[in-house]
């Protein structure tokens, strides 16, 4: 296995060459997304409580064990046959709480006494990353494979919480992650015999990134040069950098700079777009990182246990899953004089009520 390999299946990520080929959109969105959760990861480790880290630390686990998932949650990697044991470890030497409702696992998880949850994962299984698959492979190979145990269709439940959507008399499920044209989602679509009956778009747990908006916005871009160059805002221009024709976000006023300008007030329908995309069926947004616990099978019923489950635009708009609108620095971008339109979540942008870095807010109606 090279360093690519490696790399990449920690991460839960295939690609079809086996590195990402920077010439494929796909490609370079998968490398994107996946530095973007590294990023998180390293910051998300410094913000969990220090005192849980030691206790584990205490007990043998290693840094790579120890997994953020947010703030104040943690995945602590463990072998999968001692993920009981692990619990009861925890629960035992260090007096942390058991939680059995804990929805992110089928055995639920541990509160650490500074609050922090800690849910034992199997290390063999993470993204499918022991056959070398990602999270898509994962997800379709499991169903499929459970279709083939039964011997004939089954029922697929997906539950987050509460939340559950369900799909009856699944034959197949087919990965299409690598077809978005026309705006398309899905990566994987559930199949009844010929019919589509289910399209689902997989997020990873810390996934901070819809989609990268070059197309989408490629006029609304257009606008924006055109106006930052011809006739700027009063706290909002453009300044030259040593690349010709790539410039650099700044304040006129004070010549401070801008890491990227935050777009507000996005449409309804380019929400909803962004998120469930143009397939039929409207494709449901999944978000987990899939391991062998995450399934359960009774009867010919699989009831899958997800993170997070989006149906509609109701489940995202005013949550962190929002999608926000961020122009940025990429000196790749001559077309648009080095900026480039990507949506993120609100969680990646926003820290509570605060802008999240030196980024300024711009109304869409604004330009």
């Amino acid at each position: 296995m090279n360093v690519f390999d490696k790399f990449f299946t920690k991460y839960g990520y295939k690609f079809p060459k086996g590195y990402p080929d920077m010439n494929n959109e796909q490609d370079i969105l998968l490398l994107e997304s996946l530095l973007n959760e590294l990023v998180e990861e390293t910051i998300n480790l410094t913000l969990i409580k220090e005192d849980t880290i030691s206790d584990l630390k205490k007990l043998g686990y290693k840094d790579e064990d120890i997994v953020p998932i947010s703030r104040n949650k943690i995945k602590l990697l463990v072998p999968s046959k001692e993920r009981m044991n692990v619990i009861n470890t925890l629960v035992s030497k260090l007096k942390y709480t058991w939680d059995k409702d804990i929805k992110d696992s089928s055995i639920g998880g541990v509160v650490a006494k500074d609050g922090t949850i800690i849910i034992p994962k199997p290390k063999e299984k993470q993204g499918g990353g022991s056959a070398g698959l990602g999270n898509e492979s994962f997800l379709a190979n499991k169903i499929n494979s459970t279709v083939d145990e039964v011997g004939g269709p089954i029922n697929v439940v997906i539950k987050s919480g509460s939340k559950t959507k369900k799909y009856n008399g699944v034959t197949e499920a087919k990965e299409v992650g690598r077809d978005t044209s026309g705006y398309k989602k899905s990566d994987i679509k559930l199949l009844s015999g010929e019919k589509v009956i289910g399209n689902l778009s997989l997020k990873q747990e810390n996934a901070s990134m819809w989609e990268s908006a070059d197309k989408r916005y490629k006029d609304l871009m257009v606008k924006l040069v055109n106006k930052l160059m011809n006739k700027p805002y009063k706290n909002l221009g453009l300044t030259k950098t040593d690349k010709k024709g790539i410039y650099r976000l700044y304040n006129p006023s004070t010549g401070q700079e801008y890491s990227g300008i935050i777009i507000t007030g996005l449409d309804k329908s380019d929400m909803a777009s962004i998120c469930f995309g143009t397939d039929t069926p409207q494709t449901v947004v999944v978000k987990e990182t899939f391991d062998d616990s995450d399934f359960s099978l009774s009867g010919n019923t699989l009831t899958i246990t997800v993170h997070g489950l989006l149906t509609d635009l109701k489940d995202v708009e005013g949550t962190n899953y929002e999608p926000v609108l961020v122009v940025r620095h990429d000196s790749t971008r001559t077309a648009t004089s080095g900026l480039r339109p990507i949506v993120y979540t609100k969680e990646a942008v926003y820290k509570g009520d605060k802008i999240s870095g030196n980024r300024i807010e711009l109304p869409f109606n604004k330009i």
